[in-house]
């Protein structure tokens, strides 16, 4: 047997011996002092922690408490504080692994009194990535459609109350949206694009926070369209139901402009 064969052979050998002998076995590594307190400590543990801002550190301690416990009340409670880490660290990426957890946790205890916290949540995860009134509204519609999710599903929720104003803050944003398209169009002279635009938002957000201005500029592209009598009746809603508004007076203005 030259040199090289008997390489070769030794290779054989040792990769042999090596399967005899099986996988490795990889153990997970635990924080011994988890290993040393009870369950109640740990969740107390993962509480300061989680008090601290540590949210890395308290997650590794409510995961080991779920984990070890998942039909447990501590541990029930655990995978919800799980979710609330990634979604107090609050970057994108972060939000998606929460709005993951709070649907775990629905899914796995859907009977809780914590589930609508949890939907509550989820829509709140979306609500915090809405762009700006100017820029594209897909998260923004993705909020609204988990806020209604959440206050169908737990109409009687004692959260009905926050989830509502926070539906109407995203309802105010598309709403907004709508109102940049319109004043982009009214300032190109496109006015019947602008009519449509403007129709649109008032009869869909009726509860609009400028809805005043809505009125105003309406008024005054179905001014510009010749449409005079239409015109006349958005200024004189805009007198008579937003009397205090920066735009009453000048809607006043026009009226009597237009009677002179």
């Amino acid at each position: 047997m030259n040199i090289r064969k008997l390489t070769v052979a030794i290779g054989l050998l040792v990769v042999v011996a090596a399967c005899s002998r099986g996988p490795r076995q990889i153990r997970a590594v635990v924080d011994p002092e988890l290993l040393r307190l009870t369950k109640e400590q740990v969740f107390t543990k993962a509480e300061e922690f989680y008090g601290a801002h540590k949210w890395q550190r308290a997650r590794t301690y409510y995961t080991y408490l779920y984990e070890n416990h998942p039909n447990e009340a501590l541990g029930r409670r655990a995978l919800l504080r799980i979710a609330d880490t990634f979604y107090e660290q609050g970057d994108p990426v972060n939000l998606v692994e929460a709005q993951y957890k709070y649907r775990d946790f629905i899914n796995r205890y859907p009977t809780s009194d914590q589930a609508d916290y949890a939907m509550l949540r989820i829509a709140m995860c979306s609500f915090r990535q809405m762009e700006r009134p100017d820029r594209d509204q897909t998260k923004t519609k993705e909020a609204l459609e988990k806020f209604n999710d959440m206050l169908h599903t737990y109409p009687a929720s004692p959260l009905k109350a926050e989830a509502e104003a926070r539906r109407q803050d995203v309802l105010d944003r598309l709403a907004r949206h709508e109102h940049i398209v319109a004043k982009f169009y009214t300032k190109r002279g496109s006015w019947n694009a602008a009519v449509q635009r403007l129709n649109f938002l008032i009869d869909t957000y009726p509860n609009y926070t400028d809805r005043a201005a809505a009125f105003y500029d309406l008024a005054n592209a179905l001014h510009r369209l010749g449409r005079t009598g239409e015109a006349k009746l958005y200024f004189e809603r805009v007198v008579s139901e937003f009397p205090q508004s920066e735009y009453a007076d000048r809607a006043r203005r026009r009226l009597s402009d237009s009677k002179a």
